[in-house]
């Protein structure tokens, strides 16, 4: 009897086994694992997600100082340079409008001496 007793209660211990022994271990490595799982995860993400930022912090910036010293070299010599040219052609076109206007008295006192009554081609 002590063997069937004996089986009897391997047959009853069976089902407990799995329960008393086996979850209790395998939440602790569910625990154990989920710990040294999702912690350094979140800390590579958030690593990426800091280095990200400064790399585009860094970006922004030289692009910002590059525009800078592009229009510092580039932009504002060409405006004054366009500034100078359009006031040397203004200065320019006065100039000629004035000698055009200058010619024209000319030609027309000439005009006016030629063709006049005393003038060398008054007609007769």
């Amino acid at each position: 009897m002590p063997s069937s007793e004996k089986q009897l209660n391997k047959e009853n211990e069976h089902p407990k086994y799995p329960n008393l022994q086996i979850k209790p271990l395998y939440s602790t490595y569910q625990k154990d694992l989920s710990n040294s799982l999702w912690e350094p995860l979140n800390t590579f993400w958030a690593e990426c997600y800091e280095s990200c930022k400064i790399s585009s912090y860094r970006r922004a910036k030289l692009q910002m100082d590059s525009r800078r010293k592009f229009q510092e070299k580039i932009m504002i010599p060409c405006r004054i340079r366009q500034s100078e040219e359009l006031a040397r052609l203004t200065v320019q076109q006065t100039q000629r409008k004035a000698k055009d206007a200058h010619i024209d008295r000319r030609w027309q006192i000439l005009k006016r001496f030629l063709y006049g009554p005393k003038g060398a081609w008054a007609k007769l």
